[in-house]
């Protein structure tokens, strides 16, 4: 089901690009300029986080693994064995990673109608098709979203060693502005707000 929607958001957002030229300035449908690489990485980067903090918080908060250190001793058993919470264990982050990159396929670049302000929206949220896909108009661009999946497995390669620092500390927040812009230095610097919380949708966060 999810793959069928998929496919019919994308065949409207193709149509829609095709047809662009008959629409009138300020129409769903109208052509937006291309994104700079700096911004759409940047970009790509805080949806990247945003994504690995929702699968993080949906995991059983009481579920648990066994570690340990590998070490055997004389019976065979590993020395040093404890439990840990399974979201803050480095298998379940390494196989939120690796999987992270194939949500990008739910995006798409754009900008706000009003303001130019570049985004990558996700088409689909809980609820349904998201409904500020009225108040953008969409990249033109033949690779559709190929970029935004590249650009991740780019990100998540690079800061592999971060990421999992960051999301086994005991209160997860703030990732997109930490990684996004205070340790990969895609976004232009911002203190973290005791009060922020990345909105994809929200036009008042409006610096990159």
């Amino acid at each position: 089901m999810e793959v069928l929607q998929r496919c019919y958001l994308f065949g409207v957002l193709a149509l829609t690009i095709a047809l662009a030229p008959t629409l009138t300035s300020g129409q769903m449908g109208d052509i937006a300029r291309p994104i700079e690489s700096k911004e759409l990485k940047c970009l790509v980067c805080k949806a990247s986080m945003a994504e690995m903090e929702l699968a993080a918080s949906k995991v059983d908060p009481n579920k648990k693994v066994e570690v340990g250190d590998y070490r055997l001793d004389t019976t065979g058993e590993s020395k040093k064995k404890k439990k840990i919470l399974y979201a803050k264990s480095e298998m379940y982050l390494t196989e939120m990673m690796e999987t992270v990159c194939d949500r990008m396929d739910d995006y798409a670049k754009a900008r706000f109608k009003k303001t130019g302000r570049p985004i990558v929206m996700k088409m689909m949220t809980d609820e349904g098709m998201n409904p500020d896909m009225a108040n953008v108009n969409f990249v033109q661009e033949g690779d559709l979203n190929k970029t935004l999946k590249h650009l991740c497995l780019e990100i998540v390669e690079n800061y592999d060693e971060d990421i999992i620092r960051m999301f086994q500390e005991e209160v997860v927040k703030d990732t997109d502005i930490r990684l996004c812009s205070q340790v990969a230095k895609y976004c232009k610097e911002q203190p973290v707000d005791d009060e922020y919380e990345y909105e994809e949708h929200d036009e008042a966060h409006s610096e990159l």
